[in-house]
Protein backbone atom coordinates (compact mmCIF):
# COMPACT_ATOMS: atom_id res chain seq x y z
CA UNK A 1 0.00 0.00 0.00
CA UNK A 2 0.97 3.27 -0.59
CA UNK A 3 1.03 6.25 2.11
CA UNK A 4 -1.86 8.16 0.73
CA UNK A 5 -4.21 5.30 -1.56
CA UNK A 6 -5.04 2.54 1.04
CA UNK A 7 -8.25 1.99 1.00
CA UNK A 8 -10.04 -0.79 4.14
CA UNK A 9 -13.48 -1.69 3.71
CA UNK A 10 -15.58 -1.84 6.95
CA UNK A 11 -16.50 -5.30 7.75
CA UNK A 12 -13.37 -6.83 6.57
CA UNK A 13 -10.87 -9.40 8.76
CA UNK A 14 -12.10 -11.27 11.47
CA UNK A 15 -10.12 -12.33 14.40
CA UNK A 16 -9.29 -15.80 15.65
CA UNK A 17 -9.82 -15.22 19.41
CA UNK A 18 -8.14 -18.62 20.48
CA UNK A 19 -4.47 -19.33 19.64
CA UNK A 20 -1.16 -20.97 20.61
CA UNK A 21 2.20 -20.97 21.43
CA UNK A 22 5.79 -22.63 20.83
CA UNK A 23 7.62 -23.70 17.97
CA UNK A 24 7.41 -27.41 18.86
CA UNK A 25 5.33 -30.49 17.84
CA UNK A 26 3.56 -31.30 21.27
CA UNK A 27 2.78 -35.10 20.95
CA UNK A 28 0.63 -36.88 23.07
CA UNK A 29 2.13 -38.73 26.04
CA UNK A 30 -0.82 -40.62 28.17
CA UNK A 31 -4.30 -41.04 28.67
CA UNK A 32 -6.48 -43.33 27.03
CA UNK A 33 -8.70 -42.94 24.11
CA UNK A 34 -12.32 -41.78 25.00
CA UNK A 35 -13.78 -38.71 24.03
CA UNK A 36 -13.34 -37.35 27.62
CA UNK A 37 -9.56 -38.02 27.35
CA UNK A 38 -9.26 -36.53 23.86
CA UNK A 39 -10.04 -39.74 21.91
CA UNK A 40 -8.86 -39.73 18.44
CA UNK A 41 -8.24 -43.53 17.81
CA UNK A 42 -9.66 -43.70 13.86
CA UNK A 43 -7.90 -45.69 11.88
CA UNK A 44 -6.21 -43.29 8.45
CA UNK A 45 -8.59 -43.19 5.15
CA UNK A 46 -8.45 -44.77 2.22
CA UNK A 47 -10.47 -42.78 -0.16
CA UNK A 48 -8.24 -39.96 0.03
CA UNK A 49 -10.53 -37.48 1.73
CA UNK A 50 -9.68 -34.74 4.19
CA UNK A 51 -12.33 -34.49 6.68
CA UNK A 52 -11.88 -31.14 8.65
CA UNK A 53 -14.37 -28.47 9.55
CA UNK A 54 -15.42 -24.77 9.41
CA UNK A 55 -16.46 -23.23 12.66
CA UNK A 56 -18.97 -21.24 11.64
CA UNK A 57 -19.38 -19.97 8.29
CA UNK A 58 -16.73 -18.40 6.51
CA UNK A 59 -18.31 -14.99 6.01
CA UNK A 60 -16.94 -13.68 2.82
CA UNK A 61 -17.70 -15.49 -0.43
CA UNK A 62 -13.78 -18.19 -1.32
CA UNK A 63 -13.21 -14.82 -3.87
CA UNK A 64 -9.53 -13.98 -3.33
CA UNK A 65 -10.05 -10.55 -3.81
CA UNK A 66 -12.79 -10.23 -1.46
CA UNK A 67 -12.01 -12.70 1.16
CA UNK A 68 -10.48 -10.95 4.50
CA UNK A 69 -11.37 -13.14 7.01
CA UNK A 70 -9.74 -15.71 8.96
CA UNK A 71 -11.23 -19.40 9.08
CA UNK A 72 -11.62 -19.48 4.59
CA UNK A 73 -7.55 -18.98 4.62
CA UNK A 74 -7.58 -23.00 4.53
CA UNK A 75 -9.96 -22.22 0.89
CA UNK A 76 -8.24 -19.35 -0.52
CA UNK A 77 -4.37 -20.34 -0.09
CA UNK A 78 -5.24 -24.09 -1.44
CA UNK A 79 -6.86 -23.06 -4.62
CA UNK A 80 -5.02 -19.43 -5.51
CA UNK A 81 -1.49 -18.61 -6.04
CA UNK A 82 0.58 -15.03 -6.03
CA UNK A 83 3.57 -14.15 -7.71
CA UNK A 84 5.44 -15.06 -3.76
CA UNK A 85 4.43 -16.50 -0.78
CA UNK A 86 6.16 -17.05 2.66
CA UNK A 87 7.86 -20.29 3.08
CA UNK A 88 6.37 -23.29 4.24
CA UNK A 89 7.68 -24.99 7.25
CA UNK A 90 9.67 -22.44 8.02
CA UNK A 91 9.18 -21.79 11.53
CA UNK A 92 12.05 -19.00 11.91
CA UNK A 93 11.23 -16.26 10.06
CA UNK A 94 8.77 -15.18 7.16
CA UNK A 95 10.84 -16.00 3.81
CA UNK A 96 9.66 -15.31 0.92
CA UNK A 97 9.79 -17.65 -1.96
CA UNK A 98 9.15 -17.63 -5.95
CA UNK A 99 5.75 -19.64 -6.51
CA UNK A 100 3.96 -18.37 -9.88
CA UNK A 101 7.26 -16.21 -10.63
CA UNK A 102 10.35 -18.11 -10.87
CA UNK A 103 12.58 -14.95 -9.57
CA UNK A 104 12.65 -11.60 -9.26
CA UNK A 105 15.30 -8.15 -9.09
CA UNK A 106 13.72 -4.99 -6.91
CA UNK A 107 15.19 -1.71 -7.94
CA UNK A 108 17.12 0.47 -5.00
CA UNK A 109 14.22 2.79 -4.28
CA UNK A 110 11.80 0.05 -4.53
CA UNK A 111 9.45 1.45 -7.36
CA UNK A 112 10.07 -1.24 -9.70
CA UNK A 113 9.60 -5.11 -9.47
CA UNK A 114 10.53 -7.53 -11.97
CA UNK A 115 9.29 -10.74 -11.94
CA UNK A 116 10.28 -13.46 -14.59
CA UNK A 117 7.00 -15.87 -14.34
CA UNK A 118 7.00 -19.68 -14.54
CA UNK A 119 6.02 -21.74 -17.40
CA UNK A 120 3.53 -24.46 -18.00
CA UNK A 121 1.62 -22.93 -16.10
CA UNK A 122 -2.44 -23.80 -16.20
CA UNK A 123 -5.67 -22.23 -14.48
CA UNK A 124 -8.79 -24.42 -13.38
CA UNK A 125 -10.34 -23.78 -16.98
CA UNK A 126 -7.36 -24.25 -18.25
CA UNK A 127 -6.60 -21.45 -19.86
CA UNK A 128 -2.68 -20.71 -20.11
CA UNK A 129 -0.48 -18.36 -17.24
CA UNK A 130 1.52 -16.08 -18.89
CA UNK A 131 2.30 -11.97 -18.46
CA UNK A 132 -1.11 -10.87 -19.48
CA UNK A 133 -2.99 -12.71 -16.57
CA UNK A 134 -1.30 -10.38 -13.92
CA UNK A 135 -2.44 -6.91 -14.94
CA UNK A 136 -5.92 -8.25 -15.85
CA UNK A 137 -5.46 -9.56 -12.17
CA UNK A 138 -4.41 -6.50 -10.36
CA UNK A 139 -7.03 -4.83 -12.37
CA UNK A 140 -9.62 -6.69 -11.08
CA UNK A 141 -8.91 -6.30 -7.63
CA UNK A 142 -8.52 -2.68 -7.79
CA UNK A 143 -12.26 -2.93 -9.46
CA UNK A 144 -13.64 -5.28 -6.73
CA UNK A 145 -12.61 -2.76 -4.16
CA UNK A 146 -12.86 -4.98 -1.57
CA UNK A 147 -10.57 -5.35 1.86
CA UNK A 148 -7.31 -6.30 0.40
CA UNK A 149 -7.39 -3.64 -2.70
CA UNK A 150 -4.95 -1.31 -0.61
CA UNK A 151 -2.34 -3.72 -2.01
CA UNK A 152 -1.94 -3.10 -5.40
CA UNK A 153 -3.48 0.48 -5.27
CA UNK A 154 -0.04 1.56 -5.30
CA UNK A 155 0.30 0.11 -8.64
CA UNK A 156 0.82 2.34 -10.94
CA UNK A 157 2.09 0.61 -14.29
CA UNK A 158 2.23 -3.65 -15.48
CA UNK A 159 4.65 -3.92 -18.38
CA UNK A 160 4.59 -7.33 -20.50
CA UNK A 161 8.45 -6.97 -21.03
CA UNK A 162 7.88 -10.45 -23.07
CA UNK A 163 5.25 -13.60 -22.54
CA UNK A 164 7.06 -14.22 -19.34
CA UNK A 165 8.18 -11.21 -17.60
CA UNK A 166 6.50 -8.40 -16.05
CA UNK A 167 7.74 -4.93 -14.62
CA UNK A 168 5.36 -3.75 -11.52
CA UNK A 169 5.72 0.26 -11.32
CA UNK A 170 4.98 1.41 -8.10
CA UNK A 171 3.66 5.29 -7.84
CA UNK A 172 5.81 5.97 -4.74
CA UNK A 173 8.56 3.80 -3.27
CA UNK A 174 7.20 0.71 -0.94
CA UNK A 175 9.68 -1.55 0.46
CA UNK A 176 7.24 -3.86 1.77
CA UNK A 177 5.61 -4.64 -1.75
CA UNK A 178 6.88 -7.77 -1.66
CA UNK A 179 5.45 -8.78 1.43
CA UNK A 180 1.95 -7.39 -0.39
CA UNK A 181 2.47 -10.15 -2.66
CA UNK A 182 3.50 -13.12 -0.26
CA UNK A 183 0.47 -12.27 2.11
CA UNK A 184 -1.97 -14.69 2.64
CA UNK A 185 -4.55 -12.31 1.51
CA UNK A 186 -2.17 -10.55 -0.98
CA UNK A 187 -2.78 -10.77 -5.01
CA UNK A 188 -3.45 -13.90 -6.46
CA UNK A 189 -3.82 -14.55 -9.84
CA UNK A 190 -6.97 -15.29 -11.42
CA UNK A 191 -7.73 -16.78 -15.23
CA UNK A 192 -8.20 -13.58 -17.74
CA UNK A 193 -10.43 -15.88 -19.55
CA UNK A 194 -12.82 -16.41 -16.60
CA UNK A 195 -13.00 -12.95 -15.51
CA UNK A 196 -14.11 -11.81 -19.41
CA UNK A 197 -16.72 -14.39 -20.04
CA UNK A 198 -18.18 -14.47 -15.97
CA UNK A 199 -17.46 -10.46 -15.84
CA UNK A 200 -21.41 -9.90 -15.28
CA UNK A 201 -22.25 -6.70 -13.68
CA UNK A 202 -19.44 -7.11 -10.60
CA UNK A 203 -16.36 -8.46 -12.47
CA UNK A 204 -17.12 -11.92 -11.81
CA UNK A 205 -17.96 -11.72 -8.01
CA UNK A 206 -21.20 -13.96 -8.41
CA UNK A 207 -19.00 -16.59 -10.62
CA UNK A 208 -16.39 -16.82 -8.15
CA UNK A 209 -18.29 -17.30 -4.90
CA UNK A 210 -19.25 -20.86 -5.71
CA UNK A 211 -16.31 -21.84 -8.34
CA UNK A 212 -12.90 -21.08 -8.61
CA UNK A 213 -10.17 -19.77 -11.64
CA UNK A 214 -6.79 -19.92 -9.83
CA UNK A 215 -4.03 -22.30 -10.49
CA UNK A 216 -3.34 -23.69 -6.88
CA UNK A 217 -3.39 -27.58 -6.44
CA UNK A 218 -7.01 -27.77 -5.43
CA UNK A 219 -10.20 -26.51 -7.19
CA UNK A 220 -13.53 -24.93 -5.33
CA UNK A 221 -15.96 -27.68 -6.31
CA UNK A 222 -18.74 -27.00 -3.72
CA UNK A 223 -19.49 -23.62 -2.01
CA UNK A 224 -22.76 -23.56 0.14
CA UNK A 225 -23.29 -21.39 2.69
CA UNK A 226 -24.07 -22.56 5.99
CA UNK A 227 -23.36 -25.73 4.97
CA UNK A 228 -19.79 -26.64 3.79
CA UNK A 229 -17.32 -26.67 1.41
CA UNK A 230 -15.18 -28.78 -0.65
CA UNK A 231 -11.79 -28.75 -2.66
CA UNK A 232 -10.72 -31.70 -5.19
CA UNK A 233 -7.26 -32.33 -6.42
CA UNK A 234 -6.65 -29.72 -10.08
CA UNK A 235 -4.84 -32.94 -12.30
CA UNK A 236 -3.14 -30.17 -14.26
CA UNK A 237 -1.40 -28.49 -11.49
CA UNK A 238 2.04 -27.18 -12.63
CA UNK A 239 3.47 -28.31 -8.84
CA UNK A 240 3.07 -32.07 -10.33
CA UNK A 241 2.11 -33.16 -6.76
CA UNK A 242 0.69 -36.59 -6.38
CA UNK A 243 -1.24 -35.92 -2.77
CA UNK A 244 -2.63 -37.92 -0.27
CA UNK A 245 -5.72 -36.37 0.15
CA UNK A 246 -7.64 -35.41 -3.59
CA UNK A 247 -10.92 -34.30 -1.65
CA UNK A 248 -10.73 -32.10 1.24
CA UNK A 249 -14.60 -31.69 2.88
CA UNK A 250 -14.95 -28.53 5.09
CA UNK A 251 -18.44 -29.20 6.51
CA UNK A 252 -19.89 -25.70 8.25
CA UNK A 253 -20.14 -26.37 12.17
CA UNK A 254 -21.36 -23.67 15.17
CA UNK A 255 -20.00 -25.15 17.85
CA UNK A 256 -16.41 -25.67 18.96
CA UNK A 257 -17.98 -28.64 21.05
CA UNK A 258 -19.61 -30.40 18.72
CA UNK A 259 -16.31 -30.60 15.98
CA UNK A 260 -14.27 -31.60 19.27
CA UNK A 261 -16.42 -34.32 19.89
CA UNK A 262 -16.30 -35.41 15.85
CA UNK A 263 -12.42 -35.14 16.31
CA UNK A 264 -12.18 -37.20 19.40
CA UNK A 265 -15.06 -39.69 17.50
CA UNK A 266 -12.31 -39.58 14.65
CA UNK A 267 -14.80 -38.28 12.63
CA UNK A 268 -12.81 -35.55 11.90
CA UNK A 269 -9.07 -35.65 11.18
CA UNK A 270 -7.86 -32.30 12.82
CA UNK A 271 -9.12 -28.97 13.89
CA UNK A 272 -6.85 -26.03 12.39
CA UNK A 273 -7.94 -23.37 14.98
CA UNK A 274 -9.90 -21.83 17.82
CA UNK A 275 -8.78 -24.98 19.47
CA UNK A 276 -10.33 -24.01 23.83
CA UNK A 277 -7.73 -23.50 26.19
CA UNK A 278 -9.21 -25.51 28.40
CA UNK A 279 -9.38 -28.12 26.31
CA UNK A 280 -5.63 -28.35 25.10
CA UNK A 281 -3.83 -30.44 28.40
CA UNK A 282 -6.22 -33.69 27.25
CA UNK A 283 -5.34 -33.18 23.53
CA UNK A 284 -1.57 -33.35 25.06
CA UNK A 285 -2.29 -36.20 26.85
CA UNK A 286 -3.94 -38.14 24.37
CA UNK A 287 -2.69 -41.18 22.33
CA UNK A 288 -5.16 -41.01 19.63
CA UNK A 289 -4.27 -37.49 18.67
CA UNK A 290 -1.40 -34.87 18.73
CA UNK A 291 -1.36 -31.65 19.14
CA UNK A 292 1.03 -28.71 17.68
CA UNK A 293 2.07 -24.98 18.67
CA UNK A 294 2.74 -23.75 15.29
CA UNK A 295 4.74 -20.13 15.13
CA UNK A 296 3.16 -16.84 13.50
CA UNK A 297 2.97 -13.26 13.54
CA UNK A 298 -0.20 -13.08 15.85
CA UNK A 299 -0.64 -11.37 19.04
CA UNK A 300 -2.48 -9.69 21.70
CA UNK A 301 -3.26 -5.85 21.80
CA UNK A 302 -5.20 -3.96 24.33
CA UNK A 303 -7.43 -1.67 22.39
CA UNK A 304 -7.98 1.80 23.77
CA UNK A 305 -10.45 4.32 23.28
CA UNK A 306 -9.44 8.12 23.39
CA UNK A 307 -12.52 9.33 21.84
CA UNK A 308 -13.90 8.29 25.46
CA UNK A 309 -12.77 10.67 28.28
CA UNK A 310 -11.58 8.81 30.69
CA UNK A 311 -8.97 7.66 27.83
CA UNK A 312 -8.27 10.52 25.95
CA UNK A 313 -4.06 11.58 27.27
CA UNK A 314 -2.04 9.04 26.64
CA UNK A 315 -0.39 9.00 30.05
CA UNK A 316 -3.90 7.86 31.23
CA UNK A 317 -4.04 4.49 28.63
CA UNK A 318 -0.29 3.97 29.21
CA UNK A 319 -0.95 3.63 33.03
CA UNK A 320 -3.69 1.53 32.73
CA UNK A 321 -1.72 -0.75 30.26
CA UNK A 322 0.74 -0.95 32.41
CA UNK A 323 -0.65 -1.39 35.19
CA UNK A 324 -1.67 -4.85 34.07
CA UNK A 325 0.81 -7.60 34.93
CA UNK A 326 0.42 -9.38 31.97
CA UNK A 327 3.23 -11.31 31.89
CA UNK A 328 0.63 -13.23 34.99
CA UNK A 329 -2.58 -12.44 33.34
CA UNK A 330 -0.69 -14.74 29.85
CA UNK A 331 0.11 -17.36 32.68
CA UNK A 332 -2.95 -17.32 34.03
CA UNK A 333 -5.56 -17.83 30.71
CA UNK A 334 -3.67 -18.34 28.02
CA UNK A 335 -1.48 -21.42 29.64
CA UNK A 336 -0.09 -22.86 26.29
CA UNK A 337 -1.61 -20.14 24.44
CA UNK A 338 0.83 -17.57 24.27
CA UNK A 339 3.98 -15.74 25.91
CA UNK A 340 4.45 -12.16 26.78
CA UNK A 341 5.29 -10.48 23.91
CA UNK A 342 9.38 -8.84 23.62
CA UNK A 343 8.93 -6.21 21.04
CA UNK A 344 6.49 -3.53 19.95
CA UNK A 345 5.48 -5.80 16.43
CA UNK A 346 5.00 -9.03 16.28
CA UNK A 347 7.71 -11.82 16.45
CA UNK A 348 9.57 -11.69 13.67
CA UNK A 349 8.91 -8.80 12.11
CA UNK A 350 12.57 -6.94 12.94
CA UNK A 351 15.59 -9.03 14.33
CA UNK A 352 15.42 -9.40 17.72
CA UNK A 353 18.66 -7.28 18.54
CA UNK A 354 16.75 -4.36 17.17
CA UNK A 355 12.59 -5.09 18.79
CA UNK A 356 13.33 -5.79 21.94
CA UNK A 357 11.07 -4.32 24.39
CA UNK A 358 10.15 -5.91 27.75
CA UNK A 359 6.75 -5.70 28.84
CA UNK A 360 6.73 -2.86 31.78
CA UNK A 361 4.36 -3.73 34.92
CA UNK A 362 3.58 -0.62 37.19
CA UNK A 363 1.33 -1.09 39.37
CA UNK A 364 2.04 1.94 41.35
CA UNK A 365 1.21 4.34 38.18
CA UNK A 366 -1.99 2.76 37.66
CA UNK A 367 -3.11 3.47 41.50
CA UNK A 368 -2.32 7.48 41.16
CA UNK A 369 -4.32 7.11 37.75
CA UNK A 370 -7.07 5.72 39.34
CA UNK A 371 -7.01 7.77 42.86
CA UNK A 372 -6.92 10.93 40.31
CA UNK A 373 -10.57 9.96 39.31
CA UNK A 374 -13.61 10.44 41.14
CA UNK A 375 -14.77 6.95 43.14
CA UNK A 376 -16.35 5.08 41.00
CA UNK A 377 -16.05 6.65 37.77
CA UNK A 378 -16.97 3.82 35.47
CA UNK A 379 -15.20 1.68 32.78
CA UNK A 380 -16.26 -0.41 29.85
CA UNK A 381 -13.62 -3.41 29.11
CA UNK A 382 -15.40 -5.21 25.75
CA UNK A 383 -13.76 -8.71 24.23
CA UNK A 384 -15.11 -10.51 21.14
CA UNK A 385 -18.09 -12.49 21.51
CA UNK A 386 -17.02 -16.15 21.69
CA UNK A 387 -13.34 -15.60 22.60
CA UNK A 388 -13.40 -17.37 26.00
CA UNK A 389 -9.40 -15.86 26.50
CA UNK A 390 -10.86 -12.43 25.87
CA UNK A 391 -13.86 -12.51 28.35
CA UNK A 392 -11.57 -13.96 31.09
CA UNK A 393 -8.66 -11.71 30.96
CA UNK A 394 -11.63 -8.92 30.67
CA UNK A 395 -13.01 -10.07 33.72
CA UNK A 396 -9.34 -10.22 35.50
CA UNK A 397 -8.85 -6.71 34.46
CA UNK A 398 -12.34 -5.55 35.71
CA UNK A 399 -11.51 -7.35 39.33
CA UNK A 400 -8.45 -5.46 39.70
CA UNK A 401 -9.78 -1.76 38.57
CA UNK A 402 -13.01 -2.68 40.67
CA UNK A 403 -10.68 -3.28 43.60
CA UNK A 404 -8.84 0.70 43.15
CA UNK A 405 -12.29 1.85 43.17
CA UNK A 406 -13.54 1.74 39.42
CA UNK A 407 -16.89 0.72 38.56
CA UNK A 408 -15.76 -1.99 35.89
CA UNK A 409 -17.94 -3.59 33.21
CA UNK A 410 -16.84 -6.27 31.07
CA UNK A 411 -18.92 -6.43 27.61
CA UNK A 412 -19.46 -8.96 24.69
CA UNK A 413 -19.35 -7.70 21.36
CA UNK A 414 -20.08 -9.55 18.01
CA UNK A 415 -17.62 -8.89 15.41
CA UNK A 416 -19.86 -6.56 12.75
CA UNK A 417 -19.93 -4.53 15.79
CA UNK A 418 -15.85 -4.52 16.67
CA UNK A 419 -15.23 -3.92 12.40
CA UNK A 420 -17.97 -1.93 11.84
CA UNK A 421 -19.72 0.25 14.75
CA UNK A 422 -16.93 0.73 16.64
CA UNK A 423 -14.50 2.92 14.22
CA UNK A 424 -17.36 4.31 12.53
CA UNK A 425 -18.85 5.40 15.87
CA UNK A 426 -16.13 5.12 18.46
CA UNK A 427 -17.44 7.70 21.10
CA UNK A 428 -20.34 4.77 21.40
CA UNK A 429 -17.05 1.96 21.58
CA UNK A 430 -15.68 0.86 25.28
CA UNK A 431 -13.39 2.41 26.69
CA UNK A 432 -11.23 -0.67 26.14
CA UNK A 433 -10.97 -3.75 23.81
CA UNK A 434 -9.27 -6.80 24.35
CA UNK A 435 -8.38 -8.87 22.21
CA UNK A 436 -5.67 -11.94 22.78
CA UNK A 437 -5.46 -13.42 19.07
CA UNK A 438 -5.33 -10.88 16.19
CA UNK A 439 -2.52 -10.25 13.29
CA UNK A 440 -1.63 -8.35 10.64
CA UNK A 441 -1.50 -9.46 6.77
CA UNK A 442 2.19 -9.83 7.30
CA UNK A 443 4.63 -10.00 9.25
CA UNK A 444 6.12 -7.00 7.18
CA UNK A 445 6.50 -4.16 10.42
CA UNK A 446 4.75 -1.68 7.56
CA UNK A 447 1.88 -4.09 7.58
CA UNK A 448 1.32 -4.59 11.27
CA UNK A 449 2.17 -0.84 12.28
CA UNK A 450 -0.19 0.38 9.59
CA UNK A 451 -3.15 -2.26 10.26
CA UNK A 452 -3.34 -1.14 13.97
CA UNK A 453 -1.45 2.34 14.39
CA UNK A 454 -2.31 4.25 11.46
CA UNK A 455 -5.95 5.97 11.22
CA UNK A 456 -7.33 4.41 8.45
CA UNK A 457 -5.60 1.06 9.40
CA UNK A 458 -8.24 -2.01 9.23
CA UNK A 459 -7.44 -3.10 12.32
CA UNK A 460 -7.50 0.49 14.31
CA UNK A 461 -11.06 -0.58 15.93
CA UNK A 462 -11.31 2.52 18.37
CA UNK A 463 -9.83 4.91 15.82
CA UNK A 464 -6.90 5.81 18.19
CA UNK A 465 -3.82 6.87 16.19
CA UNK A 466 -0.62 9.25 16.36
CA UNK A 467 0.88 11.74 13.99
CA UNK A 468 4.15 11.06 15.08
CA UNK A 469 3.75 7.43 15.03
CA UNK A 470 2.29 7.83 11.44
CA UNK A 471 4.75 9.79 10.07
CA UNK A 472 7.52 7.38 10.98
CA UNK A 473 5.79 4.56 9.40
CA UNK A 474 5.98 6.53 6.12
CA UNK A 475 9.33 7.09 6.16
CA UNK A 476 10.30 3.77 6.96
CA UNK A 477 8.05 2.32 4.07
CA UNK A 478 9.82 4.40 1.78
CA UNK A 479 13.51 3.05 2.61
CA UNK A 480 13.06 -0.11 4.70
CA UNK A 481 14.70 0.87 7.70
CA UNK A 482 14.71 -0.80 11.06
CA UNK A 483 15.67 1.93 13.25
CA UNK A 484 12.90 4.01 11.66
CA UNK A 485 10.48 1.39 12.31
CA UNK A 486 11.64 1.15 16.03
CA UNK A 487 11.41 4.30 16.45
CA UNK A 488 7.74 4.14 14.87
CA UNK A 489 7.07 1.69 17.55
CA UNK A 490 8.38 3.92 20.77
CA UNK A 491 6.05 6.17 19.53
CA UNK A 492 2.96 4.33 19.34
CA UNK A 493 3.57 2.57 22.68
CA UNK A 494 4.14 6.12 23.91
CA UNK A 495 0.93 6.98 22.33
CA UNK A 496 -0.94 3.55 23.89
CA UNK A 497 -3.55 3.51 21.26
CA UNK A 498 -3.01 -0.70 20.73
CA UNK A 499 0.00 -2.03 22.21
CA UNK A 500 0.85 -5.27 22.14
CA UNK A 501 0.99 -7.60 25.12
CA UNK A 502 1.27 -11.27 23.65
CA UNK A 503 3.17 -13.27 20.95
CA UNK A 504 0.75 -16.36 19.93
CA UNK A 505 0.81 -18.85 17.21
CA UNK A 506 -1.08 -21.73 15.77
CA UNK A 507 -2.44 -24.41 17.48
CA UNK A 508 -4.06 -27.66 15.82
CA UNK A 509 -4.86 -30.99 17.01
CA UNK A 510 -4.84 -33.87 14.50
CA UNK A 511 -5.19 -37.64 14.41
CA UNK A 512 -1.61 -39.23 15.03
CA UNK A 513 -1.66 -40.75 11.75
CA UNK A 514 -2.16 -37.48 9.82
CA UNK A 515 2.01 -36.20 8.33
CA UNK A 516 3.36 -33.34 7.71
CA UNK A 517 1.65 -30.64 9.37
CA UNK A 518 4.99 -28.73 10.73
CA UNK A 519 6.49 -28.73 7.18
CA UNK A 520 2.66 -27.91 5.64
CA UNK A 521 1.85 -24.96 7.79
CA UNK A 522 2.95 -21.32 6.79
CA UNK A 523 4.26 -18.92 9.58
CA UNK A 524 1.69 -16.25 7.53
CA UNK A 525 -0.96 -18.09 7.33
CA UNK A 526 -3.35 -18.56 10.43
CA UNK A 527 -5.78 -21.65 10.61
CA UNK A 528 -4.64 -23.17 7.42
CA UNK A 529 -2.02 -25.67 6.06
CA UNK A 530 -1.48 -27.25 2.50
CA UNK A 531 -3.20 -29.83 2.07
CA UNK A 532 -1.14 -31.32 -1.35
CA UNK A 533 1.78 -31.98 0.95
CA UNK A 534 0.14 -33.77 3.77
CA UNK A 535 0.33 -37.38 3.73
CA UNK A 536 -0.36 -40.85 6.12
CA UNK A 537 1.36 -42.05 8.43
CA UNK A 538 1.41 -44.37 11.44
CA UNK A 539 -1.59 -46.01 11.45
CA UNK A 540 -3.38 -48.59 9.57
CA UNK A 541 -5.56 -47.98 6.44
CA UNK A 542 -9.49 -48.61 7.29
CA UNK A 543 -10.94 -50.60 4.90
Amino acid sequence: MTPRTTHWRVGARLPLAILAVGTLLLAGCAGGDSAGSGGGSSAAPTDGVLRLGVLNDIGQPPDPDVYYSGNGLAITTNVYEGLVRYEAGNHDDATIVPSLAESWEVNSDFTQYTFVLRQGVAFHDGTAFDASAVEASFQRRLAVDAGPAYMVQGVADVEELDGHTVRITLTEPNSAFLDYLASPYGPRMISPTVLTAQAGDDFAQAYLSTASAGTGPYVLSKAVVGEGYELTYFEDYWGGLDPEFTTIKLPVYTEISAMQLELEKGDLHALLASVPTASRQKYLDSEGLEAYALPSFQVGVLYMNPNRELLAEASSRRALFEGVDWKALIAQVTSVGAVPAEGYYPKGALPADVDSHELVHDPAALEDWTSSLPTGTPIQIGYNAGGADAEQMANIIAAQLQALGMKATVTSHQASEVFGDFPAHPEDAPDVLVTPGTWPDSNNAFMHGHVFWDPDGGLNHLQCSDETTTALLREALTTGSEQTYLAAGKAAYDAACAPTFAWSTDFMVAQSWLEGIEQSHSIAAPATLDFATLSVAGATASE
